[in-house]
């Protein structure tokens, strides 16, 4: 049983939807993005603050600059998403990541976050398990309040 965005396979799993979210630029407030929209031209420039090339975040990511033909030369990977946040918001970057984790910083705008440009880029998170594997009361449990937590991250 695990939490996750949906895989591209899922042959051999049951996928339980908890929630869709989408990714944003997340800047310091000092960013000129922040007050001029960036242009797909600025963002090969940039350098965006993710948390792993190996992820399937990136796979979006990389899916998003090339449908708009950008191509990326730099990057810090942080495992973390509270060092990510703290690279933003030190201006050492562009962090590309869902608003809800940083909903705080938002509010008291130590962050700011800017919609993607010129396209989406959602999201589908889910509870997996195998296929045709009974599901244990203690694994329902967990999935509904996974449901629960899904609800209000997407409120």
């Amino acid at each position: 049983l695990g939490v996750c965005l949906k895989p591209r396979d899922v042959s051999r799993l049951d996928c339980h939807a908890l929630f869709e979210d989408e990714l944003v630029f997340l800047t310091s407030p000092m960013h000129p993005w922040r007050t001029e929209p960036p242009k797909p031209k600025d963002f090969a420039a940039e350098t965006y603050i993710i948390s792993s090339k190996n992820s399937s975040t990136f796979e979006f990511i990389r899916e998003y600059f090339l449908k708009l033909g950008v191509h990326p030369k730099s990057f810090i990977e942080l495992g973390n998403t509270e060092a990510i946040k703290e690279l933003a918001k030190l201006g050492l970057g562009v962090a590309m990541v869902a608003a809800w984790t940083a909903r705080a910083e938002i509010k008291s705008k130590e962050l700011c976050a800017l919609p993607l440009p010129r396209a989406k880029v959602k999201r589908q998170w889910v509870v997996a398990h195998l296929k045709n594997k009974p599901v244990t009361l203690a694994e329902r449990t967990f999935m509904s309040l996974c449901e629960e937590v899904g609800a209000e991250l997407k409120a």
